[in-house]
């Protein structure tokens, strides 16, 4: 498919042409952290609830990694008297590659640390046991996806790793984790050809949570991993999130916790397990808004409940039913549960993110009673930003949530509005979950995200998806029109659109759509020409790319609705808004061609596009000299050059 200006030939380029054809249309980003980078310090710690303690994380002067096990969370500063355990590893065959996730055992002595070398989307596990010194290197995993767990009290490992014969296939393993029988242990329990499969722990280590299928009809199992022959075990329902099921302990018994939402509700229900099978059923509580979470405890589970633009935690005792329960913590922001790993445990902790302020960690004991210092809960809730969720109305009629975050004493407020965007893969924008969004609001611009048609839960995933994509960009467009329109908490006199991955495809998109009422567009990494991307599949992503835009190369509804919206395809015309594309050299999940592709377009119509590129950047790991601040600087920067002219 050739494009209106025959840029068709960036396609096929090899890679060192691509980075000449970058440094010849834009400026190169620094793809190391500066040597003058400030040192680490000391004095931050996190405690994480374990089977009977608080485990205390922290950094010395030198940047290490230390755990202690505390018994109280009220005095973080009293340990139980057992000597220090070193968490981190300096090791030089390390140099380059990053940690993303990690998994520990409820002894808090055993753990599994992911990492991976983003140039080349190439992840490995190492398994530690603490040692006096530091830790001790147990075992390397080299060439598995990014799920990787312990379980049964760190005696077994469960993990996902690519088919080495099948491209895009995977198979999900469960071995022992000792380096001795680990290779003759490996035990394949589900293969893909396609993909899709996904392993996540629950809070009893003895059972793991199992996805299959493609991204719009995954469904989640239950697995036992002492079972012979681990096999799934269905779960009511057939859930397609696993943040919304776990397994407890009920009188030393094993017991399925699930929540049900409907209709502005939810439901939390029990059931025995036994033999691989679900057995006796009740029901716990019932509640009022969309349950979001769920994690477990002994003869207890932990319920996030997003309601009006607010979060709430309740404890439920899941023998038999609760009813008068007051909540443990509410917020206007967002809670994350992930730091409650196992079960059972000292209590539970949570994460709150809220309103551009610092993230802060809540603690409970068993029985839900705070453990914070109420001095320094009053003193950060002070200093809260304004927030609000609002609605509008898309073209056809169809109602959109719209959240938003503007600085602290500006009520209503007026001025700049950054639209963040996405809307796609199932997904919504957390705007609490941004570590940039107190930035944004402290250099007094407004942050808002739509939550379209492509995002969020299953029935407003699929009416934006393939065929229906072009109501995601409608939802956006109309977002734009609400924020120009005063009718609600900001009114925007100007409007910056801002998306990375499909979200760049919607920021795009939507300059397309409404160019006189946006003034800055930022693309990152952005999906900005699907239709080739898609008919060559150019990308590692092709089966769940073509499950969320579509098949154009067989399907003709498909081609003709991105034929509609694909942001190159319909430049067209003259541009007054400002552009910055950054783009990532070594990207494997959005072809970087596509976004140099995008500026010249823009720049032979008029438009003023600034392209950044990073050449050992990765789709998510990129600019890793920048400052902090330098999206934020640049828009700031092209509005008031804006401002001038």
């Amino acid at each position: 498919m050739n494009l209106p200006n025959d840029l068709a030939w960036v396609d096929d380029i090899d890679h060192s042409q691509l980075l000449a054809e970058l440094a010849c249309h834009g400026t190169e980003i620094p793809s190391e952290p500066s040597d003058d980078a400030p040192p680490a310090r000391a004095g931050g710690y996190q405690l994480l609830p374990i089977e009977d303690s608080w485990l205390r994380l922290e950094q010395d002067e030198s940047g290490r990694l230390w755990a202690s096990h505390v018994p109280d969370a009220r005095f973080p500063d009293v340990s139980d008297g057992s000597p220090q355990v070193r968490f981190d590893d300096d090791n030089p065959d390390l140099d380059g590659w990053m940690t993303t996730r990690a998994d520990i055992d409820g002894s808090g002595r055993r753990w599994v640390s992911v990492l991976r070398r983003p140039e080349r989307e190439a992840y490995v596990a190492l398994l530690y046991d603490a040692g006096e010194t530091g830790p001790t290197r147990s075992l390397m995993m080299r060439g598995i996806y990014p799920d990787v767990s312990l379980l049964d009290g760190g005696s077994r490992l469960v993990f996902v790793e690519p088919d080495r014969e099948v491209r895009g296939g995977q198979r999900a393993i469960v071995a022992l984790a000792d380096p001795e029988r680990y290779e003759s242990s490996r035990r394949e329990i589900a293969h893909s050809a396609t993909g899709g499969i996904s392993v996540k722990p629950c809070s009893v280590r003895r059972y793991f949570k199992m996805s299959h299928g493609i991204r719009s009809e995954r469904v989640w199992d239950l697995v036992d991993a002492r079972a012979k022959t681990p096999t799934p075990i269905s779960v009511p329902g057939s859930p397609s999130d696993p943040s919304l099921f776990d397994v407890a302990l009920l009188d030393g018994k094993p017991t399925l916790v699930q929540l049900f939402n409907g209709d502005d509700s939810w439901a939390l229900q029990a059931s025995l397990l036994h033999r691989e099978r679900v057995m006796s059923t009740w029901v716990c509580a019932t509640g009022v808004g969309r349950a979001r979470e769920l994690v477990s405890g002994t003869g207890h589970a932990i319920v996030r409940v997003a309601q009006d633009g607010e979060e709430t935690l309740y404890r439920i005792n899941i023998e038999g039913f609760s009813s008068g329960r007051e909540p443990a913590l509410r917020s206007p922001g967002v809670l994350d549960l992930r730091q409650n790993q196992v079960t059972p445990s000292i209590g539970f902790a949570a994460t709150e993110l809220a309103s551009g302020v610092m993230p802060y960690v809540w603690y409970f004991d068993r029985a839900g009673e705070c453990r914070n210092d109420p001095e320094e809960v009053a003193l950060r809730a002070a200093g809260l930003a304004n927030s609000a969720r609002e609605s509008y109305t898309s073209f056809d009629g169809y109602t959109v949530d719209l959240d938003l975050r503007w600085p602290a004493g500006d009520a209503p407020f007026c001025g700049a509005v950054v639209l963040m965007l996405y809307g796609a893969y199932g997904l919504d924008l957390d705007l609490d979950l941004d570590p940039d969004l107190g930035t944004w609001l402290g250099r007094g611009f407004a942050v808002a995200t739509p939550h379209v048609r492509g995002g969020g839960p299953e029935q407003r995933h699929l009416a934006g998806t393939r065929a229906k994509r072009d109501r995601s960009v409608a939802d956006a467009v109309a977002a734009v029109h609400h924020l120009r329109s005063g009718k609600g908490a900001v009114t925007a006199t100007q409007v910056v659109t801002l998306g990375a991955s499909a979200g760049g495809f919607l920021s795009a998109a939507t300059l397309n759509g409404c160019r006189d009422e946006v003034d800055i567009c930022v693309v990152v990494n952005g999906f900005v020409d699907p239709i080739t991307s898609l008919l060559r599949g150019d990308t590692q992503t092709r089966a769940s790319d073509e499950d969320e835009w579509g098949d154009p190369r067989n399907n003709p509804n498909d081609l003709e609705t991105l034929r509609r919206i694909a942001p190159i395809e319909n430049l067209v015309g003259s541009y007054s808004a400002e552009a910055l594309v950054v783009v990532s050299g070594c990207d494997v999940r959005v072809n970087p061609r596509q976004g140099l592709k995008w500026v010249m377009r823009y720049r032979e119509l008029g438009g003023s596009a600034e392209l950044w590129f990073d050449p050992k950047g990765a789709h998510d790991c990129w600019g890793a000299g920048l400052p902090r601040t330098a999206l934020v600087d640049w828009v700031s920067q092209a509005l008031a050059r804006r401002a001038e002219a």
